[in-house]
């Protein structure tokens, strides 16, 4: 199965991604402060089929084993969250998937928060040399909200379509 490493900013959404992938009722926000520190690991079956999920800490102290994650996966699901757009810690999680030439995937998160703008991500993340697909790029994006479990399986319906198109790439242990 395709290895996925889930990068971003902190607090944009890679935790409660993954939650809403593996099904779990995740109620609340994350108690103030918290982070995620290790990376961690996650097996979910779509249609018959297996996808690897690493979890990578967002906070900028944690560049390192960002890397560390990079390096391990096949495909990279760049979080971003559509009422804050391009941040610092997204725009080195841009720098290490293509230093380690991974495919991306765009997940555009909290497109049901107030203020959100996907035109404006896509937009950000032009600059940054991550253009879309239906901006004649090669980079498929799905907007979506962890919170509300909205367009997840679209998400990962693109993954595998992904892991497909790279099938003799994919290689991680």
């Amino acid at each position: 199965p395709p290895v996925v490493v889930v990068l971003g900013h902190i607090d944009h959404g890679k935790t409660s991604l993954l939650n809403a992938i593996r099904k779990l009722q995740f109620t609340g926000e994350k108690p103030g402060g918290v982070i995620t520190q290790h990376i961690g690991a996650y097996q979910v079956g779509v249609d018959g089929k297996k996808i690897t999920f690493l979890d990578t800490p967002g906070h900028e102290a944690f560049s390192v084993m960002r890397g560390r994650g990079a390096k391990v996966a096949d495909i990279a699901v760049l979080v971003v969250a559509a009422d804050d757009s391009v941040k610092p810690q997204t725009i080195e999680a841009i720098k290490i998937i293509k230093a380690v030439k991974l495919p991306i995937v765009v997940a555009i998160n909290k497109i049901d928060k107030e203020g959100a703008d996907p035109k404006k991500v896509r937009a950000d993340l032009s600059q940054h040399d991550v253009l879309v697909e239906e901006w004649g790029g090669d980079t498929p994006v799905v907007e979506i909200s962890a919170k509300q479990n909205l367009n997840i399986d679209k998400l990962l319906d693109v993954l595998l379509l992904v892991a497909d198109v790279h099938a003799g790439e994919i290689m991680a242990n």
